[in-house]
């Protein structure tokens, strides 16, 4: 029995190879953290479809697979989907799974069997539903790294934020397209070499972040704060500007509506790139909505429980805070004090009123 391999087949294998052997050890790297939460779970499950997704785009193997292969289509799916959830929780430290995170597997799941199993006159109706639900996951997705970069303290992470956001996900839509649309005719040894040079490309990229950059990127705390800031590794000068910032805050400059972390950077006139360094590496906080969040919820609690303003109405609570409606404020409420600002208010006023 003999064995022929051409030299794009070669180059081909060692590139799949090279990659499968860098998605493991990023998936050894996140399976190794010592809190092991949506992040990196959403992240083992993305590398183990990409090491799947590889696979699948082999020569060797889409010459065996049968045209229009569920297990392809869905594999790829799910492949697409993982990197949703992931980019989600990479850029939301509270990031907490929920049932509605699962709103593209219900839309995907008889996409995709449509897609393998219609009639012929049906097939391409599938497909283009598919391709369209996958242009709205690419559409939240740099939608999710481009809103979070703005307010992100992390530098390391809000570089990274466009390069994930802006590479991974419509190359992985591309392939998505190109399988669909190659159903009947298997891919060539052509692009299938192409898939494999991006995939090697991305993939030494992709670990190179997360491999080298410092363990806070995949550390949480549940407030958005790192677990042990480290003030005294500041300047002089730099704990002194971090002063300025605290006694800002401190006066009420938190209630302003709409606070920026470029805003508080033109009132106090220090440079934007050194006031997230600041808040990041002297208070620890990861975000600056965290950050600004921590003093609004602060107030509102103690507004809350204050008897004299037992009749103020919620909303009012939350305009007065710098909110520009009703909804966030509940959400960061619940989010940091458990509960609702109602609930809250209602224990808070029984506790004075029983005294």
């Amino acid at each position: 029995m003999t064995f022929e391999l051409s030299v794009v087949d070669l180059i081909d294998l060692v590139l799949r190879g090279g990659t499968f052997g860098i998605i493991l050890l990023v998936i050894a790297r996140l399976l190794r953290q010592k809190e092991f939460g949506p992040l990196c779970a959403s992240g083992v499950l993305f590398g183990i479809t990409g090491l799947v997704e590889i696979v699948l785009n082999a020569p060797t193997v889409v010459a065996l697979l049968p045209p229009q292969s569920f297990v392809t289509h869905a594999l790829q799916q799910l492949h697409f989907i993982a990197l949703w959830w992931f980019v989600l929780a990479l850029f939301n430290d509270r990031f907490r799974w929920r049932v509605w995170h699962l709103w593209p597997v219900a839309i995907a799941a008889p996409l995709v069997a449509g897609a393998s199993w219609a009639p012929a006159e049906m097939l391409w109706y599938f497909r283009l539903a598919l391709v369209l639900m996958n242009a709205t996951l690419l559409g939240l997705i740099i939608r999710q790294a481009v809103r979070s970069r703005d307010g992100d303290l992390v530098d390391e992470r809000r570089s990274f934020s466009l390069a994930l956001a802006f590479s991974v996900p419509p190359f992985t839509l591309f392939v998505l397209v190109t399988n669909l649309m190659s159903i009947d005719a298997p891919l060539e040894a052509g692009l299938c070499l192409l898939y494999s040079s991006v995939y090697f490309v991305l993939a030494l990229g992709f670990s190179f972040w997360l491999t080298n950059l410092k363990d806070g990127l995949f550390e949480r705390s549940g407030n958005d704060v790192a677990a042990s800031p480290e003030r005294s590794e500041l300047s002089s000068a730099d704990r002194l500007e971090l002063d300025r910032v605290v006694t800002a805050m401190d006066g009420g400059l938190y209630l302003e509506p709409g606070l920026t972390i470029g805003g508080l950077s033109d009132i106090l006139s220090v440079p934007e790139h050194r006031l997230r360094r600041l808040i990041n590496g002297g208070l620890g906080y990861r975000n600056f909505s965290a950050f600004v969040n921590d003093y609004r919820i602060r107030e509102a609690k103690r507004r809350l429980a204050d008897p004299g303003l037992a009749r103020e109405q919620i909303i009012q609570h939350a305009f007065s805070l710098g909110y520009a409606s009703l909804a966030p404020f509940n959400r960061a409420f619940r989010e940091r004090v458990g509960v609702s600002p109602t609930q809250f208010r209602e224990e808070a006023l029984g506790r004075v009123a029983a005294e």
